[in-house]
């Protein structure tokens, strides 16, 4: 069952595309996107899927520009 996990916006969101995570420092960056999409992210929404009983789950980012037109979609793996 999906639910938002939480809302970035501005330069947090931009921070967090650039560097791949959701830590405030990060020591060797993985983008999640090219930087041509990092640098028009105004907003990323978490998402977690959680399978229930099978025990998969992973978390969905979801990056919009200014006009809320979806920039581009990073999935990974639970953890």
């Amino acid at each position: 069952m999906p639910y938002t996990q939480g809302t970035f916006s501005g330069e947090r969101a931009r921070q967090i595309a650039r560097s791949g995570t959701l830590a405030r420092k990060c020591i060797q960056p993985m983008p999640w996107w090219p930087e041509k999409i990092c640098e028009k992210v105004e907003r990323i929404v978490w998402i977690v899927y959680l399978l229930g009983d099978t025990g998969e789950d992973w978390h969905e980012f979801t990056a919009y520009d200014h006009q809320g037109k979806v920039l581009g979609v990073y999935r990974m793996d639970g953890y």
